[in-house]
């Protein structure tokens, strides 16, 4: 298998697992997942294969049209989760709750309350999963064999299951 079909596989199986995490109830993993696909997509469209915060909430706004409207928000949610551990994005001054499936099946998604002047965004971790994931599938449809992003998939971690030649001889993710 060529190098670039082994990195669309390698792609398409990051998209694969974020959902199934999803859906096994692996909440924080499929948040964090979800979080950083428009980093990893913003950067394989670019000319210089780097991930900036433009591309981010450009290829967001381009891709999730349901996340249109809060593409500098889930920018500073994606820097303070993954590099804080914290749900208060930067240059946002409420924080944001992930929130898991209720039992009920209601769901709050997308919007922000204030209780005794006390602001609070709202984000069904499930639903903002299966729309980023949904917009990757969408844009890696329409743009994974441009001369761009198959140059910058050649440097995309892929499966290796016979290891690194010279390095170590199992399966690898490299």
């Amino acid at each position: 298998m060529g190098l670039l079909r082994a990195t669309i596989l390698a792609m398409r199986e990051l998209l694969d697992q974020i959902r199934r995490a999803s859906a096994a109830g692996l909440y924080y993993r499929a948040l964090i997942g979800a979080l950083a696909l428009p980093d990893i997509c913003g950067a394989l469209s670019s000319d210089d294969g780097w991930a900036t915060p433009s591309t981010y909430k450009d290829w967001l706004r381009n891709n999730v049209p349901e996340q249109a409207a809060n593409a500098a928000a889930t920018y500073g949610l994606r820097c303070s989760l993954l590099h804080q551990g914290r749900a208060r994005p930067h240059g946002v001054s409420f924080p944001i709750v992930c929130c898991y499936p209720s039992p009920s099946g209601f769901e709050i998604h997308n919007l922000s309350t204030v209780v005794g002047g006390s602001a609070v965004g709202w984000l069904s971790i499930p639903t903002f999963v299966d729309e980023v994931t949904r917009g990757a599938e969408r844009w890696f449809d329409q743009f994974g064999e441009t001369k761009a992003v198959a140059r910058n998939l050649e440097k995309f971690m892929h499966f290796r299951p016979d290891g690194l030649r010279g390095h170590y001889d199992g399966p690898v993710i490299a």
